[in-house]
């Protein structure tokens, strides 16, 4: 067997101004040199072209689709899974589909945020989220060697969602007025949104058997959401949306006369389709002056009127469903403070009536 020649090459010199050494291996000198060579050219200590490595990352669109199909669409509610999917494959894979996951660095993903900067910012900022779980999977496989979407010089820089506004209560009156000029099924429609304050799926989803008469309470257990204009009954949006909401005496009167019914109160024996649903709220608006507002802007409405009314911040979170009493207090913080003034202004004049 032919002896080995084994010789340091330096390649370059540490923090002390110590010469750093890799060793190489030949069985010829010639072996030694061209290994000698080939690390010099590695480090960078020489100048010659290096045969260009293939790319080892995936293409991004490869990727995400394997990392959407591994690790959300199974975990994923339906809704949430929509709405993911609509954002990979509108925005996201449009801007990274064809890059390898080894090209992608804050500076790119700065530019897909400000390639985006005319969309809401929860709309990015959910973009984001998705981003950051894809790319941190990309380190964990040794695809990338950071996360880009880590960096502190990422920004994002896009329009804040317009400020969502509760019905004036002359509109509220208004609509309340208009309720009996309503076919059956959209009185219900309109009443259960403007009384309860569900969402727009809880309130598809609810069943007759679902009141309490004696108490005067609805349970919400169930929610309808829409894939392809078809209805699919699910649990409420979070674990805090299964809950009891209080039956107002306006909304008791609406439906005490049909308590005999069965089934989904709205649709009967299966929930209505998504297309059923826009028709009926076309209807309503020919009736009803909406003004524009969604279905959302009526449970915010009955909210901010509990709110206004003293109800207290932990039964109002569990009213709204909220899974964080924060939400509830940084949403509606404005209208208690409202009360706070009001009540000052009560006490002032307690004093000065002395």
């Amino acid at each position: 067997m032919p002896s080995k020649f084994k010789e340091r090459v330096c390649i370059g010199f540490d923090a002390q101004g110590n010469p750093v050494y890799k060793w190489v291996c030949g069985v010829t000198r010639q072996e030694i040199i061209r290994e000698a060579a080939r690390v010099l050219l590695q480090y960078g200590l020489i100048e010659g072209q290096q045969t260009q490595k293939p790319p080892d990352s995936p293409f991004f669109k490869t990727y995400i689709a394997e990392w959407f199909r591994l690790y959300k669409e199974n975990k994923l509610r339906h809704t949430t899974k929509t709405g993911y999917l609509n954002l990979i494959q509108k925005y996201i894979i449009p801007y990274f589909g064809d890059m390898r996951l080894e090209d992608i660095n804050t500076s790119v993903l700065q530019g897909f945020y400000n390639a985006h900067s005319d969309m809401a910012q929860s709309t990015v900022r959910q973009m984001g989220i998705i981003l950051h779980q894809v790319f941190d999977l990309a380190v964990e496989d040794d695809y990338m060697k950071k996360n880009p979407a880590n960096s502190k010089r990422i920004f994002i820089s896009a329009k804040k969602a317009a400020k969502r506004e509760a019905l004036g209560e002359e509109h509220i009156v208004q609509i309340m007025a208009a309720l009996p000029r309503l076919q059956e099924t959209d009185r219900l429609v309109m009443a259960l949104l403007l009384f309860t304050g569900l969402r727009r799926g809880e309130v598809l989803g609810l069943r007759w058997e679902d009141i309490d008469w004696a108490r005067g309470m609805i349970r919400v257990e169930r929610a309808v959401t829409f894939k392809d204009n078809r209805p699919h009954l699910g649990p409420p949006k979070s674990e805090a949306g299964n809950r009891i909401v209080p039956m107002t005496k306006e909304l008791m009167q609406i439906l005490k006369p049909l308590r005999h019914l069965g089934g989904f109160i709205i649709g009967g024996s299966e929930p209505i389709s998504e297309m059923t649903f826009k028709r009926m709220w076309e209807r309503i608006g020919k009736t009803v002056d909406l003004r524009g507002a969604t279905p959302h802007v009526f449970r915010h409405t009955f909210i901010t009127l509990a709110a206004s009314s003293g109800v207290d911040i932990k039964t109002l979170q569990g009213i709204a469903g909220h899974s964080d009493v924060r939400m509830t207090m940084e949403r509606y913080a404005h209208v208690r403070i409202e009360k706070v003034k009001e009540a000052g202004a009560q006490i002032e004049a307690v004093f000065e009536a002395l």
